[in-house]
């Protein structure tokens, strides 16, 4: 809370410093207190807990595990700009999910008796400026930043520098990224860095349409001995965000993404292709060549008050865990919010997993939704889904029968948004997921039959200025 109240101090001191030195300080922030109202299985949606020992998947208990609680997570930013427009600093700091009652150490602690804890983390710290030379058609950021490649790949803040720039109409972006760095510590130590560098147009080829093309190579060093920590490299954690210390690598992903929009009609897609090698993660060998991709369409129409949306995706899954190759698409650091149940919700720091897939068994998404906006201040909605993993999920179950199975069941949503004003928003909804049988695999009570059914709901006051 101290160094809260001094970061607060700085700033103001230099709101009133700036404006001589021709600055422009704005304050922004996003408070949300968002609430578990019910789940009965906690232990699905925790994060941390029960796991299965041998390969780290989330573990659903025989029965209900109840649970209830409220959260605030809270981030502000200080956008410091000159009055041109053409420099801009910003500093971004969060502190959460913190929850009501918490305590301990670390970013666990402050929710309890006195509120002191230490859970204050930096968000973004980045400066963005126009090249003088380019008539403000060019801009450099560099520093801690948000930064997408795709919303199915990799959408998330990170180190680097990232040149924006357009011509002709045709907007392009080069990046590179730091998202691992190995300190040199003598003359025999090699530099270990994991290292990312992107390449991306957008253009509008006709009214309505908007597309892209982009490219992401990540190269890392690892030259450690022995064997990966396989709490790092396995089905489980499937995402690379988890492997860019612990392996050497080299990933290619090329893809496609755009926007439509003809009358009444919308849509947008995503398509994907990756190929590459990796040493040193610990499945059932230590070295692998990955080839996989992925797919997606939106397809909807609105109708008055009305908007409904049709979603499929297919993300390839690995077919053969014993085997040298790997056919799994992976995502490198993600946040998807396309269900409640399997994915993040309203509740967003409590979830089974962020990636749009299932271990790295891949993923079909098949999903109706409905959105009905009731009054200027109201909107309700709605989705029914269709989800299976692209390959099997294989398994021996208690009683030493072999299993293997797609199909992860059928999941109802419903949600409602108020606008209690132009900035505070009040949320709710609801998940229920009727398993069917390749969830057994992740039961205690593991038979070859899924008979634990999910049921998530979930609210928020969020006030952002």
């Amino acid at each position: 809370m101290k160094r809260f109240v001094m970061v607060l101090a700085v700033f103001a001191a230099l709101a009133l410093a700036l404006p001589a030195m021709a600055a422009d300080v704005k304050i922004k922030g996003d408070f949300n207190n968002r609430f578990m109202v019910y789940t009965n299985h906690y232990d699905w949606v925790s994060g941390s807990g029960e796991y299965r020992a041998s390969d780290g998947t989330s573990l659903l208990h025989d029965g209900n595990v109840d649970e209830t609680f409220g959260e605030a997570k809270y981030r502000m930013w200080f956008d410091a700009s000159t009055n041109d427009g053409k420099v801009k600093g910003v500093w971004a700091m969060e502190v959460g999910a913190l929850k009501y009652g918490s305590h301990g150490s670390g970013k666990a602690a402050g929710g309890s008796y006195s509120g002191d804890g230490v859970n204050m983390e930096t968000r973004w710290l980045y400066t963005q400026f126009q090249l003088p030379a380019c008539q403000n058609k060019a801009q450099v950021t560099m520093g801690l930043q948000p930064f997408t490649v795709n919303s199915y790949l990799w959408q998330e803040t990170v180190m680097g520098i990232v040149f924006n720039g357009s011509a002709n109409g045709v907007d392009y972006q080069l990046a590179w990224l730091r998202p691992w760095n190995d300190p040199v510590v003598d003359e025999d130590d090699d530099a270990e860095d994991l290292d990312a560098f992107v390449a991306r147009v957008n253009f509008k080829p006709t009214d309505g349409i908007k597309a892209g093309f982009f490219a992401l190579y990540m190269q890392g060093d690892d030259d450690s001995p022995g064997v990966v920590d396989p709490d790092m490299t396995n089905p489980y954690k499937y995402e690379l965000k988890f492997w860019g210390d612990a392996c050497d690598m080299d990933l290619l992903t090329i893809g496609t993404d755009g926007t439509f929009a003809v009358d009444n009609f919308f849509g947008s897609w995503d398509i994907m292709y990756q190929d590459g090698s990796f040493d040193d993660v610990s499945f059932a060998g230590d070295d692998y060549d990955l080839q996989a991709w992925f797919a997606h369409v939106d397809l909807g129409f609105k109708m008055d008050a009305w908007k409904f949306t049709y979603t499929f995706w297919y993300a390839s899954g690995d077919d053969d865990e014993d085997d040298d190759d790997l056919d799994g698409f992976i995502s490198v650091d993600v946040d998807r919010f396309d269900n409640n149940v399997i994915f993040e919700g309203i509740v967003d720091d409590n979830y089974f997993t962020e990636r749009p897939y299932l271990l790295d068994k891949g993923f079909i998404m098949n999903k109706l939704a409905a959105d009905y906006k009731a009054s200027k201040k109201l909107t309700l909605g709605g989705a029914v889904m269709y989800m299976m993993t692209a390959e099997d999920i294989e398994y021996v179950d208690d009683d030493g029968h072999s299993c293997d199975d797609d199909k992860i069941g059928f999941e109802v949503d419903a949600y409602l948004k108020y606008k209690i004003y132009s900035n505070l928003e009040f949320a709710a909804s609801v998940g229920y997921l009727f398993v069917d049988d390749a969830m057994d695999y992740f039961e205690e009570d593991c038979d070859g039959n899924a008979d634990e059914d999910i049921f998530i709901s979930s609210a928020r006051v969020r006030y952002k200025f």
